[in-house]
């Protein structure tokens, strides 16, 4: 539970680094709320990383285009700070730090889970996208 707290008040600060208005930080909290809930959900499942990332940057981009859509603003900021708890920090750092001591082994796997965080990220969103653009077109028609 501290680690969902902690991902919503991430997405709040990050919302507020951003210069959201100030009635949507809850909203901006309960995307980062709910991607950190679908990551940790994934992860019991299927136990590697790059699966429970794509649900929770699908789930978090299909949540910033609907709040895009009710709220009458753009789905960027809205996805930017739901996927703030996922951000690959500290397996990046510890890749980082992995190679300064010289340990290449570590270091590369480090760097492998760094790189299936951001994939699963971009894959996620990316699939949420094309969805969403998918039916706004078909609602065109």
């Amino acid at each position: 539970m501290i680690q969902l707290i902690t991902g919503a008040v991430g997405s709040v600060a990050f919302g507020m680094l951003f210069h959201m208005k100030s009635k949507y930080l809850p909203l901006a909290g309960a995307g980062g709320f709910l991607s950190w809930l679908v990551f940790l959900i994934g992860k019991t499942i299927w136990g590697s990383v790059f699966l429970p990332t794509l649900l929770a940057g699908f789930i978090a981009d299909l949540y910033a285009e609907i709040l895009a859509r009710i709220c009458k603003e753009t789905s960027t900021s809205f996805f930017v700070t739901s996927v703030i708890p996922l951000i690959p920090g500290s397996t990046l750092y510890y890749c980082m730090n992995s190679i300064m001591e010289g340990n290449t082994m570590q270091a590369l796997a480090y760097g492998r889970d760094t790189f299936l965080f951001a994939f699963g990220i971009a894959a996620g969103m990316s699939i949420g996208w094309a969805i969403c653009y998918f039916f706004r077109t078909v609602k065109s028609k």
